[in-house]
């Protein structure tokens, strides 16, 4: 077992990692949530894997209820959102009673918003169920749902009481699914942990000590900037092109991530920011674990980049590497962007 904590000056809390944590997940969230009513929400596919089985290690413990929603990134918007307010209102929730999150990235998004806006705010446990979801959406505190065909558009930031992680779920996924994570799992390494991409290059099973060595990069960019203000961004390496692509190409979004990467490094060649060695590594590492390394010209999708989340105030903040394990900022302002174009 491996355990990471997140410190923050208003919520810290624990990340525990290991095999068959599922199957005592009440012993973890009695130590977090006082309280006896909980509410599980997942999806129609997390439900036929997972929900009896988590139902069955609560009960002794808690009084469970659930709420189930169609699988899919469809369901990360506003009516979904309203849907399951309305079930769990009629199921009755109390302020303070605890949410649990058990699913992918689309669960852990619109759990963790509903978390952070019923009656003002409700606890959550997050117990994330894909690699993507265990790399990306289930740390961190960023919630959020689509809107305006544009991803994340609606949020705030919630953290989670406790996030437990099974790497026992990735047997349940498959292989595109899992290759998924991994583009966020390769990401971590590029920006933050030269050694993690070492591992990675001599094609590691990815185990409890895989996961804790990509969820500490996270974690120190977490701690440093809990709001995304400052060096947080840099975990956003692949995703300003990544996402100008993920919905137009019909990838998932470590496939995107992926190609995003390899955009954003081509971007930083041609600045004279990166070394241009790199593209090579990241695509041998991307190619061993079966996520697309084909090209896209970046310089198609950089009006693209004038509406993403990370332009503030008129200014982009592409996220650039110079070496395998150092990402950085580098700051574009609109008019240099568009002259750019």
């Amino acid at each position: 077992m491996r355990q990471l904590k997140i410190s923050l000056k208003d919520n810290s809390y624990d990340i525990f990692i290991e095999n068959g944590i599922i199957s005592k997940a009440n012993e973890y969230i009695k130590e977090v949530y006082k309280n006896k009513k909980v509410y599980i929400i997942t999806d129609s596919n997390v439900e036929k894997q997972y929900l009896n089985q988590v139902i069955e290690v609560l009960k002794n413990d808690f009084i469970v209820d659930y709420v189930v929603i169609p699988a899919g990134e469809e369901s990360k918007c506003l009516n979904v959102y309203a849907s399951v307010i309305d079930s769990l209102l009629e199921k009755n929730i109390r302020r303070n009673e605890l949410l649990i999150a058990l699913g992918g990235g689309v669960i852990g998004d619109l759990v963790g918003f509903i978390s952070a806006t019923l009656y003002r705010g409700l606890p959550y446990v997050s117990i994330p169920t894909s690699l993507l979801s265990q790399m990306d959406s289930s740390i961190g505190g960023k919630t959020g749902i689509d809107f305006y065909d544009r991803k994340n558009i609606i949020g705030c930031f919630k953290q989670p009481s406790l996030v437990l992680i099974d790497p026992l779920t990735h047997k349940t996924l498959d292989k595109r699914e899992f290759n998924n994570g991994m583009g966020e799992l390769i990401k971590h390494a590029i920006i933050g942990n030269d050694r993690l991409f070492n591992l990675l290059l001599e094609k590691s099973i990815i185990d409890e000590n895989i996961i804790y060595e990509s969820l500490s990069v996270k974690k120190r960019v977490v701690e440093l900037d809990p709001f995304d203000q400052g060096e947080r961004m840099l975990l956003n390496f692949g995703h300003t092109f990544g996402h100008a692509i993920e919905l137009k190409m019909n990838l998932k979004h470590g496939e995107a991530v992926a190609v995003g990467m390899l955009m954003a490094i081509k971007f930083g060649v041609d600045l004279g920011l990166t070394d241009s060695d790199i593209h090579s590594k990241v695509k041998q590492v991307l190619d061993l674990y079966d996520l697309p390394s084909f090209e896209v010209d970046y310089k198609e999708y950089l009006k693209e980049t004038l509406y993403d989340k990370k332009n503030l105030a008129g200014i982009v903040n592409f996220i650039l590497v110079d070496k395998i394990g150092h990402a950085f900022i580098h700051k574009i302002k609109e008019d240099e962007l568009k002259w750019m174009l």
